[in-house]
């Protein structure tokens, strides 16, 4: 039976944005595991409902559910050690997990700013007034209020990138010469950008944006094919 990933999907259900759902999404490639993609709704929850999870990513394989991004990763290395490790070891949970701290501190309020109000915008009807008040609630303002115009978001993200751009100045990818979940960690926040905001956020010219380039390539361009609100 072909895995099947549950992922967030807008009003048009070829869109399909969400930041873990994409880190799952790129460590299936990674892993060469045949898998299909269900749209998944906040209005259609039912449809994950029994996983025990509210929220996706969640994953499906044969009769076992698995939600959460990270809880997914460690399973799919333990389920199927002989493909490419994910965290190959002795470092690289350790090392993923560095790099998702600095996505929480860095990268992901300034994607926020990207792309949280522009992602209500594609959001289902019935969907909308939910992803409203949650992410108002969280936020502590209005979603308008959060949303940055395109100079500041594009050098909002620029400014958090930084640290990343010393990395990939050297280095083809944050697993070195070849990319592991630690890149996937970095690769779904920007994705989910890419994918919900009517301009391109990401300077393409940094070493970031040339790590960011080469992973949309990978896999057959299997990322850089992904439906985004620009076409």
């Amino acid at each position: 039976m072909t895995i099947q990933l549950y992922d967030l999907a807008a009003a048009d259900e070829r869109i399909l944005f969400s930041p873990f759902c994409w880190r799952v999404r790129m460590a299936l490639l990674h892993k060469g595991l045949p898998f299909a993609v269900a749209p998944w709704r906040f209005s259609a929850r039912e449809a994950t409902a029994a996983s025990g999870h509210d929220a996706v990513p969640v994953l499906r394989d044969g009769e076992r559910w698995v939600g959460d991004s990270w809880d997914i990763v460690t399973y799919l290395d333990e389920t199927y050690p002989a493909r490419p490790a994910l965290l190959p070891p002795p470092s690289g949970a350790a090392h993923a997990r560095l790099v998702g701290a600095l996505c929480g501190s860095l990268v992901f309020p300034a994607a926020v700013a990207i792309a949280v109000y522009q992602a209500w915008r594609i959001l289902d009807a019935d969907s909308q007034p939910y992803f409203r008040a949650s992410r108002e609630k969280m936020f502590g303002c209005s979603l308008e209020a959060l949303h940055a115009e395109e100079g500041e978001g594009r050098a909002g993200l620029a400014r958090a990138l930084k640290p990343f751009d010393e990395v990939l100045a050297v280095h083809d990818y944050l697993g070195g010469a070849a990319p592991t979940h630690a890149d996937y960690m970095l690769f779904g926040v920007l994705k989910w950008t890419d994918i919900v905001s009517s301009y391109d956020p990401i300077d393409h010219a940094t070493p970031s944006g040339r790590w960011f380039d080469r992973l949309q390539a990978s896999h057959g361009g299997y990322a850089a094919s992904a439906p985004t609100v620009r076409g």
